[in-house]
């Protein structure tokens, strides 16, 4: 067998599969694998950025970049990231960065504050801070709409979160020792907190915003009353004295009460933020509103001291209204000077028996009812309603012999009228009985001129008696008049002093009188005193 040619061999041998080399090497799956990587970890930090918003304050005492942080419940949901003046408005603004999840909480309902150590009246708060360093609280809300810049609340609000309740706002004249934060109270409960109070833009009133907690806000209805319970009630009545304070906190810090005395099953609860009155006290808030009552004014040609807006007018110790406005007036045809005084009257408490029934309107009622009254003789009177402080008050009584008065309906202000005072009358007769014994007077010492050159000296000694007699009421008359002026304003109408001053006064007129008679039969008989008396 022959071997194999060498040409042979060179076709038998096995042919190689060349295949194009690929342009993209392995090796760049590294890099490639580490973009995708860096891009898949980037949108993942870029996706958990929460929103950067900016929040002005008035200063940044406690605020740090980098270190303080924004806390919801002690919670952190974002942190400080640059503080800076703002050159225009002088005011710091805080750069902070939020989480992502309190984005939709971002809204102009959202509220931003420094938490610091803080000491008041009510307490102690933030006193964590004192270790920790202040942060920034929030109070956040999803309603409202979506901002990123905010102001700063300069002190921290009393009420936060989605608290069950209601606000109510009460309006006064003097805010007394009430502040924020001070506690409202209900049947000595404390069930709510003041959260605002400002002196309103005229200036003569003061706004209280309060929140009562709920379920107590559902017995706040349009019948409540709140009033102020600062400090401590002094009260006397016929049980004695009565001290009442709602708390130990409200007489040391001050506080807000109220009562609803109508809770049947139809009184039905006020809406939010409903507007009440504050009343300085709960004796106050007891009292009847007059001020709805029909106005009328009444003309005093006598003095009014001690007579005030808010004084009572009453009709035999029952209150019918109050007196709303004093002035001057000058009548410049008759050259008088008057006192107008504007009152109220709520007939809703003056009921009139055997009247027949009057119109269905009830202003016709008012005036039919009003004109019968004066017609009966009713007439307005200042009279003495503090024996202490000589305050004074219009009382309503019936004077059957007073001039006839018609009521002008066609007035603005229809004028009542009145009848002068028992002080007033009193001195009106004492001058008058003074007028007349100074008569007198003059009459007997022409009388004992005349007898003293007629008659025995006898006769003389008993007239001088009867003049010294008259020199000594004469006396007493000009120092009850003296001190008549002095008890104006501390006399009662129906005190046993006034009543008996009366009396005396009485006596007086009739010794007076009688002596009158007694000198003027001596000038027409003075035998009489000898031989006695005989037919006239």
């Amino acid at each position: 067998m022959s071997e194999p040619t060498h040409a042979e061999m060179m076709n038998n041998l096995p042919e190689s599969n060349i295949q194009p080399q690929s342009k993209i090497s392995i090796i760049w799956l590294v890099p490639i694998v580490a973009i995708l990587i860096g891009v898949w970890i980037g949108y993942r930090a870029w996706s958990e950025i929460g929103p950067t918003i900016t929040i002005t304050f008035d200063t940044a005492d406690g605020l740090e970049a980098g270190k303080t942080k924004v806390k919801y419940k002690n919670v952190e949901i974002g942190e400080v990231t640059a503080i800076h003046l703002n050159h225009e408005s002088m005011n710091v603004e805080v750069i902070a960065e939020m989480k992502k999840d309190i984005k939709p909480f971002l809204t102009d309902k959202s509220r931003f504050w420094v938490v610091r150590a803080r000491i008041n009246a009510s307490g102690a708060s933030g006193l964590d801070t004192l270790l920790s360093g202040a942060y920034i609280g929030v109070d956040p809300s999803s309603e409202g709409h979506k901002i990123r810049k905010f102001k700063g609340l300069e002190i921290p609000p009393v009420i936060t979160g989605k608290r069950p309740g209601k606000h109510f706002v009460l309006h006064t004249d003097n805010l007394g020792s009430i502040e924020r934060d001070t506690p409202v109270y209900y049947r000595k409960f404390n069930v709510g907190r003041v959260e605002d109070v400002k002196l309103n833009s005229e200036g003569e009133s003061v706004t209280v915003k309060v929140f009562v907690n709920e379920p107590y806000d559902q017995w706040v209805h349009a019948g409540t009353k709140f009033w102020n319970a600062s400090g401590v009630e002094v009260s006397m009545n016929a049980n004695g004295i009565n001290v009442d304070t709602e708390s130990l906190v409200s007489l040391l810090i001050g506080g807000i009460a109220f009562e609803s005395g109508d809770l049947s099953a139809g009184t039905e609860p006020v809406e939010n933020n409903a507007e009440f009155e504050l009343y300085a006290n709960r004796m106050d808030s007891l009292k009847i509103d007059y001020k709805q009552g029909i106005e009328y004014v009444v003309n005093f040609s006598e003095s009014v001291r001690g007579l005030k807006v808010g004084a009572p007018v009453e009709f035999r110790g029952i209150q019918l209204g109050e007196v709303t406005a004093i002035r001057l007036s000058f009548d410049d045809v008759k050259n008088e000077i008057s006192v107008l005084v504007t009152m109220t009257i709520n007939y809703e408490r003056f009921v009139l028996k055997g009247v027949a029934e009057i119109s269905a309107e009830l202003s016709a009622g008012r005036r039919e009812r009003t004109d019968y009254l004066i017609k009966k003789g009713v007439r307005a009177q200042l009279d003495t309603g503090n024996l202490l402080t000589g305050q004074l008050y219009i009382s309503l009584d019936f004077f059957p012999d007073a001039t006839p008065f018609v009521m002008d309906w066609t007035a603005d202000i229809p004028e009542f009228p009145s009848a002068p005072g028992t002080m007033g009358v009193l001195k009106v007769h004492l001058g008058s009985i003074l007028k007349k014994v100074d008569t007198m007077m003059t009459q007997v010492e022409e009388l004992s001129y005349k007898l003293n050159h007629n008659l025995e000296p006898e006769l003389s000694v008993v007239l001088k008696q009867a003049k010294n007699t008259l020199v000594t009421i004469q006396g007493t008359l000009h120092k009850a008049d003296g001190t008549l002026l002095t008890a104006q304003d501390t006399l009662k109408n129906d005190s046993p002093l006034q009543q008996d001053l009366q009396g005396a006064l009485r006596e007086f007129s009739k010794a007076a009188r009688s002596i009158k008679i007694l000198a003027d039969y001596l000038e027409r008989h003075p035998e009489s005193l000898i031989q006695g008396k005989t037919g006239d």
